[in-house]
């Protein structure tokens, strides 16, 4: 069995990984490294989270912290931290609080062994063919602007790791959600477009992800969701449970 350490550590990897490989096709996004962690910034956005939002960050890396606080002062941007368990967990904590940073929220992250569920025929694989259509359908999911440009998302489709998925309503994209294969498999990205939602559009593609998961032979599937989110309880549903919970800060 792994320790938690170890089991956070390898779960946080696969998010990271998703998480930097879609920053690096985002033009305004510039990601700075500071030791084992990964700065991404973008003044042009500096209330969007995920784009300023430091990844990878662990108690090892506690001397970084004064670089990294330069390094978004400079940009203009007040960044997120969020912070894994870990055993010494102050050597973080202490000096985000004393640079004036306060716990805002948590983020809860859940795994699982992958299993085999039946499959919803509302819910299909999609390939490069239809990667704009996912794209739309996610982004809109999620409340972006049809004006905001979509290729960040739509060249998930490129990634060799990468599996898309579409739900259906009487044949009308209606969600999305996208997977990334490994030993560690990821349910990366999801979302339904608001007309459809409440119609069990997200548990059927959970099912459909973590059985694609169980045919690669994942060892371990896992996702993220804010902490007591509809999205936890539906990950909850579907057999995953609670690894560990992130603390964000601000």
């Amino acid at each position: 069995m792994l320790a938690p350490d170890d089991l956070s550590r390898r779960i946080d990897r696969a998010e990271a990984d998703f998480m930097l490989d879609w920053l690096r096709g985002i033009p305004d996004v510039r990601i700075e490294r500071f030791g084992g962690a990964w700065a991404p910034v973008n003044p042009d956005e500096p209330e969007l989270d995920f784009q300023n939002r430091l990844i990878g960050l662990y108690p090892e890396d506690a001397g970084e912290l004064d670089a990294i606080f330069a390094f978004y002062r400079e940009a203009g941007v007040r960044p997120w931290f969020e912070l894994p368990p870990a055993h010494d967990f102050e050597r973080l904590s202490g000096p985000l609080a004393a640079a004036g940073a306060r716990p805002i929220a948590f983020h809860t992250v859940l795994y699982g062994e992958p299993e085999h569920f039946d499959a919803d025929p509302r819910v299909r694989e999609i390939g490069r063919a239809e990667a704009e259509v996912f794209a739309d359908v996610l982004l809109r999911g999620h409340g972006v602007p049809e004006d905001v440009p979509r290729g960040h998302v739509a060249r998930w489709a490129e990634n060799e790791t990468s599996r898309l998925y579409i739900a259906e309503v009487d044949g009308r994209p209606a969600a999305a959600g996208a997977l990334v294969l490994g030993e560690v498999a990821n349910l990366a990205n999801a979302s339904t477009l608001p007309e459809f939602r409440g119609r069990g559009l997200q548990s059927a593609l959970i099912r459909a992800r973590i059985s694609a998961a169980a045919a690669a032979g994942s060892e371990i599937v896992c996702s993220g969701a804010s902490w007591a989110s509809q999205s936890q309880r539906n990950l909850e549903r579907a057999g995953l449970r609670i690894a560990y919970t992130k603390t964000v800060w601000r």
